[in-house]
């Protein structure tokens, strides 16, 4: 296969299908390339939640326009991503959190949020089957919402096969190929694809497709864990919420509930390369980290994972321990429940950038490069906005945000 397009993107997320979506319906010639299925990792796999609560000053902007294209994605798609405007809650059990919570407060207004504190008797309210003994409050927002993570990439892909897109799918992007300073087409495992730009979204494999460019993107795989129980007695609907843990509910009544506190980090390579760039987030957050040493570490040493061909579908093991622990917590909070079975559990990797923000840029060189990753645990909310400015930045050569805080020249000496 050898073919011309204007734009190649690489990566079948939520961002990379997003961005394939906007462009084709801009009119450009777009392929899009991936290794395995599209959906295949972290963006089918994460809580579905959809917020503007908690998130870093510098995303408000992006994430605020974000919920209006969720809010008409359905009609726009022409297809069910179970988009749920109902809230955001993040439950205050301590002093710690009740001072996160006044904290985002002044940003909440600055922007203009709907976000307030609840008192328990609110929280008692919103959560009918909560027991709320030892709650403080909560902080919530209810603009907020959540959709569903196995059905929001592909309705984006599907939208942008009917705007003329071409879906490669277990077709590994295995290089950039460059011309005079500029991007000039994709090697992959098919043939080769010419083209003028160059999208990167592929969430954990990002850095490894720039290492041969000379851009650093310090990434590290963090686990995050889910579990799906059975239909519960309980109605929680209505909004995401994070408490002793984190959950959702289903629309058929079943609950997702998430390891929601402890960074599992499986130790490769890159922990080596990049791990002291982390240090101030882990000093932080040390109490909740937990590492491993075993299968993805071997294949780590022994170079598995810079064969895009070899892992199809990052699928690691989910952690039972702490699954275990959540379901534990989660009848501490709803204790009429007795207990919670697991009907199933499945684990992705999160790709983690040291300040927790992504990377979303035009490269200055080479010149037609756009990278769109490193979306650090909170990339589905914000995806589809993330691929919309992508498309903004190839087809206008300009956005209205400001993405300074976003550039990796924060990684590669200014």
């Amino acid at each position: 296969m050898n073919a011309r397009f204007d734009t190649v993107v690489i990566g079948g997320g939520i961002v990379g299908t997003a961005a394939a979506y906007y462009l084709a319906k801009a009119g450009k010639r777009v392929a899009l390339v991936e290794k395995g299925r599209v959906n295949g990792e972290q963006s089918s796999r994460n809580w579905g939640a959809v917020r503007t609560q908690g998130r870093d000053p510098s995303e408000i902007p992006m994430m605020l326009d974000c919920l209006e294209i969720w809010r008409g994605i359905e009609a726009e798609l022409g297809e069910s991503v179970d988009w749920r405007e109902q809230g955001q809650m993040r439950i205050i059990y301590d002093r710690a959190m009740r001072e996160r919570a006044e904290a985002f407060m002044p940003i909440a207004r600055e922007f203009g949020l709907t976000t307030r504190i609840l008192t328990p008797n609110d929280v008692a309210e919103v959560l009918p089957h909560y027991d709320p003994r030892d709650c403080h409050g909560a902080l919530f927002t209810p603009t907020d919402g959540n959709a569903e993570p196995e059905k929001a990439a592909p309705a984006f892909a599907r939208g942008a096969l009917r705007c003329g897109a071409t879906l490669l799918e277990h077709t590994a992007a295995l290089s950039i190929d460059l011309w005079n300073h500029a991007v000039c087409g994709v090697e992959t495992e098919q043939g080769r694809l010419a083209c003028e730009a160059i999208v990167l979204a592929a969430g954990a494999w990002t850095g490894r497709l720039l290492k041969p460019l000379g851009i650093k993107h310090p990434c590290l795989w963090v686990r995050g864990t889910v579990g799906r129980t059975g239909v519960l007695p309980i109605e929680l609907r209505k909004l995401v919420v994070w408490g002793k843990c984190a959950y959702r509910q289903r629309p058929d009544g079943r609950v997702n509930i998430a390891v929601a506190e402890d960074g599992f980090h499986d130790l490769m390579l890159d922990s080596l390369v990049h791990g002291l760039k982390f240090l101030p987030l882990a000093k932080r957050n040390w109490r909740n980290l937990r590492f491993s040493l075993g299968k993805p570490t071997m294949r780590s040493l022994m170079g598995e994972f810079d064969d895009f061909t070899t892992h199809r579908t990052l699928d690691p093991r989910p952690d039972w321990k702490g699954l275990a622990k959540a379901a534990g917590r989660f009848v501490e909070e709803y204790p009429g429940l007795g207990s919670v079975q697991y009907e199933r559990a499945w684990a992705g990797y999160i790709d983690y950038m040291p300040d927790e923000l992504p990377v979303i840029e035009a490269v200055g060189e080479p010149s037609g490069l756009f990278i769109a990753a490193g979306l650090s645990g909170h990339g589905f909310g914000i995806g589809p906005i993330v691929g919309k400015t992508i498309c903004d930045l190839i087809v206008k050569g300009r956005t209205g945000y400001d993405l300074a805080p976003f550039s990796s020249r924060r990684f590669n000496g200014g």
